[in-house]
C-alpha cells in the first residue's frame, strides 16, 4: 500500500493512494476524512469506490491535480494519537491519594464514547481504558462529541479487559460494574478513594467474564416505563456519586 503521513498535533493524517488501496480502506473501519478524485478519471473505473463512499457518507472532492502514482484516487485517513500505555498511566496515577478510572467493555457508538469522555472529565476521572479490538477507537466523531474533554482525560488501550481489571485491583482499586440488575444501588455505596467503573456495551452490557472480575455491580433505580438508560447517561450518574 502506498501512503505517507503528515502529523498535525495529535491527529495523524495518512494518505492512501491508488484504486485498490482506497477500495480496501473503504471496506475497513478506519476513519476516512475525505476522498480526492482526479476530474479526468473515468467513473466506470472507480464505480466501487464511489458506491462504498456513498454508503459511508464520505465526501468526494474532485480535483484538477493528479497525485503521482495515485491512479487518480486519494483517500485521507485520520488516526488520532490519544493513547497511553497502561504502564505509563500507572506511573502517573499510582502516586495519587484519590483516583477514578473508567473501563469500557466493547462500547461501539462513537457519540456514546465522546459523551462518556465528557462526563469523565467533568467528574475528575483520570483515565478511560478501552480494548484494542471490538471497541470504538478515537475518531473525529469521538473528539467532536467530547467537546474538548478528550484533551484532559487519558485514553489507555489494552488487549484484555479482565486482566487489566485484575491489575487495577492489585494496585488497590475497587472495581464496580454498572448493570441494569446490579447487586447494589449506586447511591447507597460507600466508595473508597480509588475506584474503577466498568461500563458494558450498548446492546449486551458487560461480558460475563468481565462482570466476574468486578468486586461489585451497581444499578440505578428507574421509575419510568423504559428499563434501561443510555450507557453514557448511566456512566455520568454513577460518576457524579463516585466523585463526591
Amino acid at each position: 500500500m502506498n501512503y505517507n503521513k503528515e502529523k498535525a498535533g495529535r491527529n495523524v493524517m495518512e494518505k492512501i493512494i491508488g484504486i485498490n488501496p482506497v477500495t480496501e480502506v473503504l471496506k475497513s473501519d478506519k476513519n476516512i476524512e475525505k476522498i480526492e478524485v482526479y476530474k479526468g478519471i473515468k467513473k466506470d473505473t472507480i464505480k466501487e469506490i464511489l458506491n462504498l463512499a456513498s454508503k459511508r457518507n464520505i465526501k468526494i472532492f474532485y480535483t484538477d491535480r493528479r497525485t503521482e502514482n495515485s491512479q487518480g484516487v486519494v483517500a485521507l485517513v485520520s488516526e488520532f494519537d490519544y493513547y497511553l500505555e497502561l504502564t505509563e498511566f500507572f506511573e502517573k496515577v499510582l502516586a495519587k491519594d484519590k483516583s477514578i478510572v473508567v473501563i469500557l467493555d466493547q462500547i461501539q457508538d462513537p457519540r456514546n464514547f465522546g459523551a462518556i469522555i465528557r462526563s469523565a472529565e467533568c467528574f475528575g476521572v483520570d483515565g478511560i481504558v478501552i480494548q484494542d479490538r471490538n471497541n470504538v477507537k478515537v475518531t473525529e466523531t469521538v473528539v467532536k462529541s467530547s467537546t474538548g474533554a478528550i484533551e484532559h482525560v487519558d485514553i489507555i488501550k489494552v488487549t484484555n479487559i479482565s486482566d487489566t481489571i485484575d491489575k487495577f485491583k492489585k494496585y488497590g482499586y475497587k472495581v464496580y460494574g454498572a448493570e441494569a440488575d446490579g447487586e447494589n444501588l449506586y447511591y447507597e455505596e460507600s466508595y473508597p478513594k480509588k475506584v474503577c467503573l466498568v461500563l458494558g456495551s450498548e446492546g449486551n452490557g458487560m461480558r460475563k467474564k468481565v462482570r466476574e472480575h468486578c468486586d461489585k455491580t451497581l444499578k440505578i433505580h428507574l421509575k419510568g416505563q423504559t428499563n434501561s438508560l443510555n450507557v453514557s447517561v448511566a456512566g455520568g450518574i454513577i460518576l457524579a456519586e463516585m466523585s463526591k
